[in-house]
């Protein structure tokens, strides 16, 4: 289960973006998981919350995971979905080009990244912007 490992880099990667903004926690993030990653959303929310809960927010983190397809290019010029992405959980697919069979290049679904943090509002009322950290943790 490598998803804790992610999850505790995924919070130490939103920790260091809430204190780039002056914040000493964080009340939500927004996490994209590539379906071509090897990691399972279901389980890294899970990883999330155990982790969060002892060290974070005392349970009350907001966590959305979103799912971002796969995406192959192919030398021949081919690009698109790759069709057998299912079982990319389990191992890593042999993903061929429909035209040409030969290995598919991944572009994009391949990795797991934390997009946003929330920030808590301030002592003097103000709403801080949702920190932005598109390339703080990233994983294939």
């Amino acid at each position: 289960m490598h998803e804790f490992s992610i999850a505790t880099q995924v919070l130490d990667a939103a920790r260091e973006a809430a204190a780039d903004h002056g914040a000493a926690t964080f009340e939500g993030i927004t996490v994209s998981v590539g379906e071509a990653s090897h990691v399972n959303p279901d389980q890294l929310e899970t990883c999330l919350e155990a982790a969060a809960d002892s060290t974070i927010t005392d349970g009350d983190l907001t966590i959305d995971i979103e799912t971002e397809p796969a995406y192959a290019e192919c030398a021949c010029g081919w690009s698109g979905e790759p069709g057998e992405i299912d079982r990319a959980l389990a191992y890593a697919p042999n993903l061929t080009c429909p035209e040409c069979d030969a290995r598919l290049e991944l572009q994009a679904g391949n990795e797991c990244r934390l997009m946003s943090v929330t920030l808590p509002e301030t002592d003097d009322g103000s709403d801080p912007d949702a920190a932005d950290s598109p390339d703080a943790n990233t994983t294939d």
